[in-house]
């Protein structure tokens, strides 16, 4: 097979985005869910040591809603804000041609074009029914695989694998 061609948009949106942005801030590095939550483990251990009085109870009251803050309020609200005002093409139908040179992705609509080399990509993941391509750690592609006819969703994932380069890319799945 030459090339995979199928229509999606190119970028997800609604509850699929909220998940994939959730997983890459906080699962994929871990880093800023550990000094969330660092914070609230420390009180625990405070107040298992005998560490209290009013004026601690103040400070412990702060650091556990900080994670609360983080996940409830500033999250939800960056993810809202990015999808409410994103650019356009992201969510409007988009030709994706996987090719042995790289990701081709033309909106029409917008009259917009993206060429993506196989050799520009560092890691692929395959999470929450997407092909998610990074390059030094920021997410460039995602490919939907639920509009990928059924034929050619199997043969994508060896498509991918055949044409990137291993030796520069961790292809995770």
């Amino acid at each position: 097979m030459d090339y995979i061609k199928y229509e999606t948009t190119l970028k997800a949106s609604g509850r699929e985005y909220s998940k994939i942005v959730f997983w890459n801030r906080f699962i994929r590095n871990p880093i800023e869910l550990i000094l969330t939550w660092l914070p609230a483990a420390i009180t625990i251990v405070c107040i298992a040591l005998g560490c209290f009085s009013s004026y601690l109870a103040v400070i412990y009251a702060a650091c556990w809603c900080y994670p609360i803050y983080i996940f409830g309020f500033q999250f939800k609200s960056s993810v809202n804000y990015h999808l409410k005002n994103r650019d356009a093409s992201e969510s409007a139908p988009c030709t994706i041609t996987l090719m042995e040179s790289g990701i081709l992705a033309e909106i029409p609509e917008f009259e917009l074009t993206y060429n993506y080399s196989w050799d520009d990509f560092t890691t692929i993941y395959d999470k929450f029914g997407y092909y998610m391509f990074f390059e030094k750690g920021k997410m460039t592609v995602m490919l939907r695989q639920a509009d990928m006819p059924e034929q050619e969703r199997h043969a994508a994932a060896d498509f991918i694998k055949k044409n990137v380069n291993q030796n520069i890319c961790r292809v995770l799945f």
